[in-house]
C-alpha cells in the first residue's frame, strides 16, 4: 500500500491520506492502480477510503474529485553529485571539513537511471488547510498484519544522518514524524554540530539547533496555491527542478554547496515526467553494496520517488 499522507493542520498527526493499491502484475508486467481518500481517524491504518478512481500502468487516468493519476517508468526526476556527497560524509567521519570536493564539475550519479514513480494531480482542497504537512509511506498488507516499511519526505535525511541501512533506519522508516523530534533529534543535532565545529562556523550549538529544526519532523510542509520552492523548514513543497540536492548540503554547510541547475527538461503535460531512459546501467543497489546482507520482501506496485 502506498500513500502520500497529510496532516492539515502543519502537525504531526495525519487527518487524510491519498491510497494507491495495486493488481498483479499481468503478463506484460503492467498492473491496474486504485486511488482511495480516507479522512479522519480511519487514515492512519488500513487500505480503505472513498474511491477515486482506476487506471493501468503508463496511462494518465481521471480521479472523481476532478484530479489525474499516473503511474509507471520514468526517468529519475531527482539529481545531484553522489560520489562528490559520499566523500564528503567519508571526510567527516575522519574529522576533516571539505568543501572543496563540490567544487569541480558536478556529476550525477542518477543521470540516465529511471525509477517506478506515481504522480497525482488533485484540487488544492483535497489537502484540507492553507499550510500543511505532507509525507509518504508504504505498508505491507493483506497477507499478514498491515506493517509500515517505509517512508519518507525530506531528500537526503537518511544520506547525512542514517547512512548505513540498519535497525536505526528501519526504525526510522516504520515510525510516525510525531516522535521524530523525540527520538533522532539528539543524532541530527550532534551530526550537525559536528559539521558546524570542523567548518569553524560562528556559534555553532544554535547552527546544529537550525539543521535539527530544519529535518525533523521529517515532512514537507506546503501550502497549496502557492508556488512551489523547495527549502528543508522554511520552503514551499518541492518542485521538480528544485535543487533539493544543492539546498540541503548548503543547509548543512552553513554556505552555498553543490548547487547546480537542474539538468531535466520540462514535461510541462501531466505527470510532468520524461520518458525512461533507455541507457543499461548496473543496478545503484550493486554499485554501493547495498544488497549485502539485506533480504527483505518488496510490495507490489511503484515504489516512490522521494529521498
Amino acid at each position: 500500500l502506498y500513500e502520500f499522507v497529510i496532516a492539515s493542520d502543519g502537525g504531526t498527526r495525519e487527518d487524510r491520506a491519498f491510497r494507491m493499491s495495486f493488481s498483479e502484475p499481468g503478463p506484460d508486467g503492467n498492473q491496474d492502480m486504485q486511488v482511495r481518500y480516507a479522512r479522519g481517524p480511519a487514515n492512519r491504518a488500513g487500505s480503505d477510503g472513498t474511491g477515486l478512481g482506476a487506471g493501468r500502468t503508463g496511462q494518465v487516468f481521471s480521479l472523481s474529485n476532478g484530479g489525474s493519476a499516473w503511474f509507471g517508468l520514468a526517468r529519475d526526476p531527482f539529481w545531484g553529485d553522489a560520489v562528490a556527497l559520499f566523500a564528503f560524509n567519508h571526510a567527516l567521519a575522519e574529522g576533516q571539513y571539505r568543501p572543496d570536493l563540490f567544487s569541480g564539475t558536478p556529476g550525477n550519479l542518477l543521470a540516465g537511471r529511471n525509477v517506478t514513480a506515481i504522480a497525482l494531480q488533485v484540487p488544492d482542497d483535497a489537502f484540507g488547510g492553507t499550510d500543511v504537512a505532507v509525507w509518504a509511506r508504504i505498508s505491507l498488507y493483506g497477507h499478514a498484519p498491515q506493517r509500515q516499511v517505509s517512508r519518507a519526505a525530506l531528500p537526503l535525511l537518511r544520506s547525512f544522518f542514517f547512512p548505513q541501512p540498519g535497525p536505526a533506519t528501519e526504525a526510522l522508516n516504520a515510525a510516525s514524524p510525531a516522535s521524530d523530534v523525540a527520538s533522532y533529534g539528539g543524532t541530527v543535532q550532534q551530526a550537525a554540530l559536528h559539521i558546524a565545529q570542523l567548518s569553524q562556523s560562528a556559534g555553532p550549538g544554535e547552527r546544529a539547533g537550525i539543521v535539527a529544526a530544519a529535518f525533523l519532523p521529517d515532512q514537507l510542509r506546503y501550502r497549496p496555491g502557492q508556488p512551489a520552492q523547495f527549502a528543508p523548514g522554511t520552503g514551499n513543497g518541492r518542485g521538480l527542478h528544485d535543487d533539493a540536492f544543492g539546498a540541503t548540503v548548503s543547509l548543512m554547510a552553513g554556505r552555498p554547496l553543490g548547487v547546480t541547475a537542474s539538468p531535466h527538461p520540462v514535461v510541462p503535460e501531466f505527470p510532468h515526467l520524461a520518458a525512461p531512459s533507455q541507457d543499461d546501467l548496473p543496478a545503484l543497489a550493486d554499485m554501493l553494496g547495498l544488497r549485502e546482507g539485506l533480504a527483505r520482501p518488496s510490495p507490489g506496485g511503484p515504489g516512490n520517488t522521494a529521498r
